[in-house]
């Protein structure tokens, strides 16, 4: 995956001196206090003016430069003039290898930003940029080690190209170090947030991306739940549960939390279609949740976006209210849970009244199972915080959400505490 910014610098970006070539420096307020003016020689001086002209020619005078700018390279004596020369060639070699592929070209360059780098003469205020520029031109080369060298030296020096951080945080992960090159993406968005400005959406799809691959997937859900905060449509909400708990290992590991994803979907409404309504009944079909397959199938129905014929559809709403009348209606459920001793009844009937929408009566079950001793802890705290964020009451969801203490419920929890904290934006 790539940035939005493009992290490796095109060599076509590398210029020459930072201003005319034979301007004076500044003069200082106080007139004893100006600086001398570097001493160049009369031949340098008409070489260099003679390769400057022919390269602000109209067509540039590619070749009329190389002759005068080779005589610069010979008569150049001090280091200022060697600079002058070397700042100068990069202007040339530019013009020169323009449109040619960067593997061509950047080990032309190299050299010459490696000259200019070395050299005494070179002003302290350019060097920062020099280091930021060779850096770049080594991550172009997949030089990721060197290429490191060279941006954090040009943060050393002082540079504050706003694309800094996220090239030192590319050539990071590059040599394998993923937390620390996502701390530098986090740095990176801290410098926008000041800055008043949002950052790309493509960072955090990097950072997540990143840390998934190399087995960080608690880091990734963190950097999965920054990018919701911040990128929360629809579309983004169903990507995100989808990667996170319906494919590949995640499918295994969340196979019996699934009816909590199929929720969040519901919630988030993110559902796409009618294969996820019959997905989401048909999971809870199979944890005993007759009643919430039954709500989730006549929602699909009555939206029209599971067709009034579809027979899957059908058959799940058909075993659905077989099971509803096999089983115990809600008001005794909830009788008999006040009356056991222990809170197993009480959280069997919170996530029944959870699948019809009754989330005040959800909580009421949830709270007792608590006072009566949760025979999984962490797993009522989820269905508790989740019944408070669809009741409206996102306080108290993310207090009960906050207590869910270990995986697979936790990681479900903190995708349920995005939605708490920041509910979905429009498409």
């Amino acid at each position: 995956m790539k940035m939005v910014s493009k992290i490796a610098l095109s060599a076509a970006l590398v210029v020459g001196l930072n201003g005319a070539v034979l301007v004076a420096p500044a003069i200082a307020k106080k007139k004893e206090e100006a600086p001398a003016a570097p001493t160049i020689s009369k031949e340098a001086r008409a070489a260099a003016v003679a390769t400057q002209t022919a390269l602000a020619a109209t067509p540039k005078d590619l070749a009329g430069a190389e002759t005068a700018l080779n005589t610069l390279d010979t008569v150049a004596k001090s280091d200022y003039e060697k600079y002058l020369a070397s700042g100068l060639r990069l202007s040339l070699v530019n013009a020169q290898t323009k449109g040619q592929p960067d593997a061509q070209r950047i080990p032309l360059l190299i050299p010459i930003l490696d000259a200019i780098l070395a050299n005494p003469a070179t002003p302290k205020e350019e060097i920062g940029r020099r280091n930021l520029e060779r850096g770049s031109l080594a991550y172009s080369l997949k030089k990721y080690p060197e290429a490191l060298t060279y941006l954090q030296r040009a943060r050393e020096m002082g540079s504050t190209d706003s694309n800094l951080s996220l090239q030192i945080a590319q050539a990071k992960v590059e040599t394998g170090d993923i937390k620390g090159g996502v701390a530098e993406i986090g740095t990176a968005i801290a410098a926008e947030k000041a800055a008043g400005r949002k950052a790309p959406e493509e960072w955090y799809k990097y950072a997540f991306t990143r840390l998934g691959k190399a087995g960080d997937q608690e880091g990734a859900d963190t950097w999965t739940a920054a990018w919701l905060t911040e990128y929360g449509t629809p579309a983004n909400w169903r990507g995100a549960i989808y990667t996170f708990g319906f494919q590949g290992a995640a499918a295994v590991k969340y196979s019996k939390n699934k009816i909590d994803l199929y929720r969040l979907l519901w919630a988030t409404k993110s559902q796409a279609g009618q294969r996820e309504y019959i997905d989401y009944a048909d999971a809870a079909l199979t944890i005993g949740l007759p009643n919430e397959a039954k709500t989730v199938v006549e929602e699909g129905l009555s939206s029209g976006t599971i067709p009034a014929g579809n027979v899957t559809g059908n058959e799940l709403l058909a075993r659905a209210k077989t099971g509803i009348a096999g089983s115990a209606p809600l008001a005794v459920k909830e009788k008999n849970a006040q009356a056991a001793p222990k809170g197993d009844l009480a959280q069997q009937a919170g996530d029944a009244y959870m699948g019809v929408r009754n989330y005040a009566k959800a909580i009421e079950m949830y709270r007792l199972c608590e006072t009566k001793g949760a025979p999984d802890a962490d797993r009522n705290n989820l269905h508790l915080g989740m019944a408070l964020a669809l009741s409206g009451d996102r306080e108290s969801a993310k207090a009960a959400l906050a207590k869910v203490s270990a995986d697979p419920n936790k990681a479900i929890a903190r995708l349920w505490t995005v939605f708490v904290t920041t509910p979905p934006t429009a498409a």
